[in-house]
């Protein structure tokens, strides 16, 4: 069928009168004329900020970027569910008081542009519904999870290699000595560790992050993103070769010993489980059970689980880490509403409270108003968007239950975040606008 266009172009006034009584759905793709080169450079451009050594820069930049855009669009939209994410960022900019020293105070700055930078990614996805659809959006995830996994195997070959990146080799010595900037602007391809009596080293692939823990949480939250993609292939072929895809990428991901990344990885099946069999997706959900149960076997028989476990017979982490929360809550008490601004040093445990999983940090750093906030944001966010009734949208709601399951035990940076806020804000638009494929 071919289209006529129209001889009479209506004015602009005419224009802008008819937008007026617009509803929701046409407002927001309006404003979807924001570029995506933002988005693209934040998810599909990490593994090359990791590779210059620049990711504690990215969040300021690509924040200050989108907001330009932003406050350059016309006819923006708030979508409800965003604004306590913001309650909670104006409580984390109070929480400042509490910070001491310089070196904290820069820590603080990194912790807070991430999380402002995860706010301004739900704006920016929710209201560009031309530039960034759902379908491109997650080709994004699926590509930044693709260079985990080829990073992840790229670690297991050459685990002891650590990049000398541009950024690294302009700073002093006495700015890299800190661990944590060090492992950010020199980054490790794997930590290695032997704890005292283990017969071998641990090889734990970390790379494109600083830590293989957030390896194992980002891979936590992506894997039920990849599953959305695959239910959305209409080629067989590509389907059955990214699903090959994941199940080998099983092998570095065993190889960090993540408990927690299970954990999180059991959750969002289990959820996506209950829902697929809900909504009579019955095809999806025997092959959910038949692949998680084969994969399950495959772990077991191949010893992957056995060492994993037999980790803790050289490196008490659970005992630590439950010494670890006990600190922390004890001296979260003694500041309940803002907090201490930032993680210390514990000298009897030579461990900083509130830097082993993310809430504690909210609890430690911002106070239990910090954490409160949080969670009615996260919460709010799952249960806002729970009415989902795609194969695919369910795998993407999976990831919002896998992200908040994940943070007693890891920490989230600013790529989880910002795959969190995404996946929230794509469901978001769908609720609010409609299909956007």
């Amino acid at each position: 069928m071919t289209v006529t266009p129209h001889r009479h172009l209506a004015s602009k006034h005419d224009l802008d009168s008819l937008n007026a009584e617009l509803p929701i759905r046409h407002v927001a793709t309006r404003a979807g004329a924001l570029p995506s080169w933002p988005i693209f450079a934040l998810i599909v451009g990490f593994p090359v900020w990791w590779a210059l050594g620049a990711v504690p820069v990215m969040s300021p930049v690509l924040a200050v970027v989108m907001i330009f855009y932003l406050l350059n669009a016309k006819n923006l939209m708030m979508f409800p569910g965003i604004a306590p994410w913001f309650m909670f960022l104006l409580w984390v900019g109070a929480t400042v008081i509490g910070v001491q020293g310089a070196g904290d105070l820069i820590g603080y700055g990194m912790r807070v542009s991430d999380l402002i930078l995860a706010g301004v990614c739900m704006v920016y996805v929710s209201n560009a519904g031309f530039s960034l659809s759902k379908n491109r959006v997650v080709n994004y995830l699926v590509v930044i999870w693709l260079a985990m996994v080829v990073l992840g195997f790229l670690a297991l070959l050459i685990p002891d290699v650590r990049l000398k990146t541009p950024v690294g080799m302009l700073l002093s010595e006495s700015i890299t000595s800190n661990e944590l900037v060090r492992n950010l602007v020199m980054p490790p391809l794997a930590e290695v560790q032997q704890p005292w009596g283990a017969p071998e080293p641990f090889v734990r692939p970390a790379a494109p992050f600083p830590y293989a823990n957030s390896w194992g949480a980002a891979f936590a939250v992506l894997v039920p993103v990849v599953l959305s993609r695959i239910a959305t292939l209409t080629s067989r072929k590509r389907s059955i070769l990214l699903g090959m895809v994941l199940v080998f990428s099983f092998i570095p991901a065993v190889a960090t010993s993540n408990r927690g990344m299970f954990v999180g990885l059991m959750v969002a099946l289990a959820y996506a489980l209950m829902r697929h069999v809900g909504l009579g997706h019955w095809k999806v959900a025997v092959l959910t059970v038949i692949g998680t149960t084969t994969m399950t076997l495959v772990l077991v028989a191949s010893g992957a689980v056995s060492g994993i476990l037999g980790r803790q017979e050289f490196s008490d982490s659970t005992g630590g880490r439950m010494a670890l929360y006990l600190k922390t809550w004890e001296q979260s008490l003694q500041a309940p509403l803002l907090g201490h601004g930032s993680p210390r040093i514990d000298p009897t445990i030579g461990v900083s409270l509130g830097s082993q999983g993310f809430l504690w940090t909210l609890m430690f750093c911002y106070g239990f108003v910090g954490l409160f906030l949080f969670l009615y944001f996260f919460v709010g966010a799952v249960i806002r968007t729970r009415r989902v009734s795609t194969m695919p949208d369910v795998w993407l709601h999976a990831a919002l239950i896998s992200g908040i399951s994940l943070i007693p035990f890891y920490g989230l940076s600013v790529l989880q975040l910002s795959v969190l806020s995404i996946v929230f804000a794509l469901l978001l638009r769908q609720r609010y606008v409609g299909t956007n494929d």
